[in-house]
């Protein structure tokens, strides 16, 4: 389906644009779950989904570990109130949702949280393949790929903590061969120094970058790719507005956390989220 009319009114943005607000962009998201064809929808239910089940996980991990967590994340397809109370909504749940939830229900409490987060995964991805998107399955695959390489960086910086050696062997449905995205070899050179340093804003600058060279190779003019592109777009710089507004108390957040890792060893029952 051609989108001229919903591709013509949505605002040119740029990673490094300060003017857009996380309200602003928002709305923007909501204009696009507003004019998609009911064919296109569940591609957008499950671009935002990543939101949807750390949500899932902060309500879970509260209720049976007693592990709080500081805020729901956004931007996400289902409410906050769906999920606090997600026994009497199943109507409103995806069917991988719902799927986890009935088979793992009896067992949260006995489960690490890394697992619990571990088996949503696999349900959520399940999903992805049985959709059968290109879009989808390219954008899933590389990012999962990305987010590898940087888990492995990390560990190679501060070996306490855990890589995701698993994360890339998905059958995931024939995928597009995107020319020009840089090579994971190169992401790996590029990002290592900036890990080592420490630069927390030097290393989403870059990792926005490459959300960028993304979507960008997908520019089939007024196309549901085009969309979906954008709508990653807005996602990153959701991220990035939401990153910039903490300052420097991110970056005094994160070196708290490496020490109190350091001091202890890292337990691999802890979520990855």
């Amino acid at each position: 389906m051609k989108y001229f009319y919903l591709i013509s009114s949505l605002s040119n943005i740029e990673i490094e644009d300060k003017a857009f607000s996380q309200d602003y962009l928002n709305e923007l998201i909501e204009l696009i779950g507003r004019n998609l064809s009911e064919e296109d929808l569940p591609i957008y239910q499950a671009l935002l989904a990543p939101g949807d089940n750390q949500n899932l996980l902060y309500v879970l991990f509260r209720e049976y570990h007693d592990f709080e967590i500081a805020r729901f994340k956004s931007p996400a397809s289902i409410s906050t109130d769906i999920l606090e109370n997600y026994r009497r909504n199943y109507a409103f749940l995806p069917d991988y949702m719902i799927n986890y939830l009935d088979e793992y229900s009896g067992s949260f409490a006995t489960l690490s949280l890394r697992e619990m987060e571990q088996y949503l995964d696999e349900y959520f991805h399940e999903h992805i393949i049985k959709l059968a998107d290109p879009f989808l399955s390219t954008y899933y695959q590389w990012r999962i790929k990305l987010k590898r390489v940087i888990a492995d960086l990390n560990a190679r910086s501060y070996p306490f903590l855990h890589t995701r050696n698993d994360v890339d062997e998905r059958p995931f449905y024939d995928t597009k061969t995107l020319h020009g995205l840089t090579d994971f070899e190169d992401i790996s050179n590029q990002m290592l120094p900036l890990i080592e340093s420490n630069d927390l804003e030097a290393i989403e600058t870059k990792v926005n970058s490459y959300y960028w060279e993304f979507a960008n190779c997908w520019q089939q003019s007024f196309s549901a790719e085009q969309v979906f592109a954008y709508l990653v777009k807005i996602m990153r710089l959701h991220r990035w507005r939401g990153f910039v507004s903490k300052g420097g108390d991110a970056k005094m957040k994160f070196e708290k956390l490496i020490m109190d890792l350091k001091e202890k060893e890292s337990s691999p029952k802890m979520p990855l989220i």
